[in-house]
């Protein structure tokens, strides 16, 4: 999909009139996910029951306003064809409906393709900065390829269920059924579904919500806010596909600049916003996926949370608030057509976990270490 001519307006007007957030303290985050070479990948059920033995890392979320209350737990390895991703995100509540994909969990994950691609920005293609340019082909005629950023599984919940494994499809990145799209953006103004030569949707994926997190999670987040339970995202995509313009195509001892997001359905009363989305990394900059090519299996020891780490302090980007501006509109990017979901009052009807029905249940290798801190959310929050 890609942004209307009046998508953007409204959110980025704001956030570039306004000044950045103070953030005294500083984030450390881990900069790079090791994935090993596995022998036995996971099945694609939501469980991470085969990920005990597997290595993670513990990444802090940040967004426009602050820091997100939990790390996000991430898990990764691959054979000799596809990519395995485990994603795991605590929450104080459980939120689930099936009409209004803003009291749902969502996520994203998002590859460095072009060697100019920021992780601000969607990939800052000079040549595609404003909804016109992006619009009158300045992104298509190639002079963006440089920039391009491969958004994958960019999935919001309200057609599926906990625990089932939904699958790819050809002919477009647009997933109708579970609306787990594949894209490619240049910038946060030029964002598609994947639709150029061979175009497909690789990605499979299963989530379920549980009460309690994972063993890993405890390892290495040892002072851990209380919590309801938390969501569970198991992904897979072939290590490479028809249609390398847009995705990013891997292979055994590459390093790719990778990061994901999370859009929180507690964030307000009306649940997520497009501009409040958390990112990894400290919203600094890419994270090092590294697959990792020295022979061993993807079993032993959870990954140090204190190594390879980014500090990044939050009050020195207030020098960076300009961004991108628009004109008009709203942020829309509930859907994979577009256009948002929405409860006809605002009322939410009771779900016991482990159903689609119902509602909530009580209430992010070539460009590295920008150092960009909240500045990079700035423009970062109006890419979704």
């Amino acid at each position: 999909m890609m942004f209307s001519k009046q998508s953007l307006g409204l959110a980025t007007a704001i956030l570039s009139a306004s000044p950045l957030p103070s953030h005294s303290q500083s984030c450390e985050s881990p900069t790079e996910i090791l994935c090993q070479r596995t022998s036995t990948p996971p099945t694609v059920d939501g469980s991470f029951s085969e990920w005990t033995s597997s290595q993670a890392i513990a990444t802090p979320l940040v967004s426009l306003a602050g820091p997100y209350p939990y790390h996000a737990l991430m898990f990764c390895s691959y054979d000799d064809s596809k990519l395995y991703l485990g994603l795991e995100y605590p929450a104080s509540e459980f939120s689930f409906n099936t009409t209004d994909n803003h009291f749902n969990a969502a996520i994203a994950t998002m590859f460095q393709v072009g060697k100019d691609a920021t992780f601000y920005m969607m990939g800052d293609c000079p040549f595609a900065a404003t909804e016109a340019q992006c619009a009158d082909g300045g992104a298509a005629n190639g002079t963006c390829a440089d920039y391009l950023v491969d958004i994958g599984a960019h999935w919001e919940l309200a057609t599926t269920e906990q625990g089932v494994e939904y699958g790819t499809n050809g002919g477009t990145g647009n997933d109708e059924a579970a609306n787990k799209d594949d894209e490619y953006a240049y910038s946060a103004f030029c964002r598609f579904d994947d639709d150029l030569t061979d175009a497909a949707n690789e990605w499979t994926g299963a989530w379920t919500w549980g009460e309690t997190p994972s063993s890993q999670y405890a390892e290495l987040v040892a002072d851990a806010p209380a919590m309801a339970g938390s969501y569970k995202f198991e992904l897979t995509r072939t290590l490479t596909t028809a249609s390398p313009e847009t995705d990013a195509q891997l292979a055994p001892g590459d390093v790719v600049g990778f990061g994901i997001a999370y859009w929180d359905p507690l964030e307000t009363e009306t649940g997520w916003t497009d501009a409040g989305h958390y990112v990894s990394g400290c919203a600094a900059d890419w994270m090092d996926l590294v697959l990792d090519d020295d022979g061993g299996m993807a079993e032993g020891t959870v990954q140090d949370g204190d190594a390879a780490t980014e500090d990044v302090t939050m009050e020195d980007a207030e020098s960076t608030g300009d961004g991108a501006t628009a004109e008009n509109g709203d942020v829309t990017a509930e859907n994979g057509d577009g256009e948002a979901a929405s409860s006809e009052n605002g009322e939410t009807a009771e779900e016991t976990p482990g159903t689609a029905e119902g509602t909530t249940e009580g209430s992010a290798a070539a460009v590295r270490r920008f150092g960009m801190g909240m500045a990079a959310m700035v423009v970062a929050s109006v890419v979704f």
